[in-house]
């Protein structure tokens, strides 16, 4: 849960007397506190670092407050940060020009100072509540693009980074497409907790053979998936023969393990879901060739 220390506010002012002012209101609550003096300063700072707030003021020597808060708002990488105007000017047209420029609200100097902890502390809980929003969408994501048992990526995340590595691949792509052969008869003669233990030792299996440019899913009960970028056939098809021999090696298991493994090469003038069709039928094909078998598009 993120409390006031977690977030920034950028104090910007000419005059140093109401930048301690500001500060001996606000650093009680233990927000960051950040200031600078001038509007050029004030425009780099936010560049440079994460705000979550920006109290300012309007009559500056080199850009005016209302001309800063534009600029910060034209800008993709600063325009959602809350600005909040301080002034002594109190009329109604600066005050609109303060609203139209972009800002969130307006404080009157001399102001109130629970008045300033007031406001300041709403933009800060909006900031976290949106946090809050962003952090259980991108959770809700994970878990939509995840799959649950093994912890690996499911076909939908798969098919994304496929679509992505399809797009102009410079280099060779390879996919090993891993299907476990009778995980139904595994299922019934031994119980689902050995086939959830088979499945799970082949998703840590490829886990473990993988590369840091490889990217491995589940797409379908005991189907798997390993994309190898920057990899030819041959070296594919050597990966997955290592991969096999460390899944068959295993020990502490009531039966034996067979696997039917297809290696298959991306054509440019595949779709990336044709590209994952034809390795999946190649991988069928072993299987009702009677599986526990590897095979490329060059040796079956």
């Amino acid at each position: 849960m993120l409390d006031n220390r977690d977030f920034k506010i950028l104090v910007v002012d000419d005059e140093e007397f109401n930048i301690d002012v500001v500060f001996g209101f606000l650093e009680p609550l233990e927000y960051q506190l950040r200031y600078t003096t001038n509007g050029t300063n004030a425009l780099k700072a936010a560049k440079n670092h994460d705000f979550d707030l920006i109290l300012l003021d309007i009559n500056m020597p080199d850009i005016d407050g209302l001309e800063v808060c534009r600029r910060l708002k034209a800008d993709e990488k600063t325009k959602d940060i809350p600005v909040i105007f301080l002034s002594a000017l109190n009329d109604i047209d600066t005050i609109t020009k303060a609203f139209t420029a972009g800002g969130i609200d307006y404080i009157t100097k001399p102001f109130n100072g629970l008045e300033l902890i007031a406001r300041v502390n709403t933009q800060i809980e909006l900031r976290k509540y949106i946090h809050d929003i962003k952090s259980k969408q991108e959770r809700l994501a994970q878990i939509a693009s995840t799959d649950i048992q093994t912890g690996l990526a499911n076909r939908i995340r798969f098919l994304s980074v496929l679509k992505s590595a399809c797009e102009n691949p410079k280099e060779p792509l390879n996919m090993i497409f891993l299907s476990l052969d009778h995980l139904s008869k595994i299922n019934d003669m031994y119980g689902f907790h050995v086939g959830d233990r088979l499945i799970s030792l082949i998703s840590s299996k490829l886990q473990t053979h993988k590369r840091e440019q490889d990217f491995i899913a589940r797409i379908f009960g005991s189907e798997f998936v390993m994309l190898m970028p920057k990899t030819t056939l041959e070296g594919a098809t050597q990966s997955a023969k290592e991969l096999y021999a460390s899944i068959k090696e295993s020990a502490d298991l009531p039966i034996k393990i067979s696997c039917s493994i297809a290696i298959m090469s991306y054509e440019a003038s595949q779709t990336p879901e044709k590209f994952l069709k034809s390795a999946q039928a190649l991988a069928h094909k072993i299987k009702s060739n009677g599986g526990n078998m590897i095979a490329n598009k060059n040796s079956l």
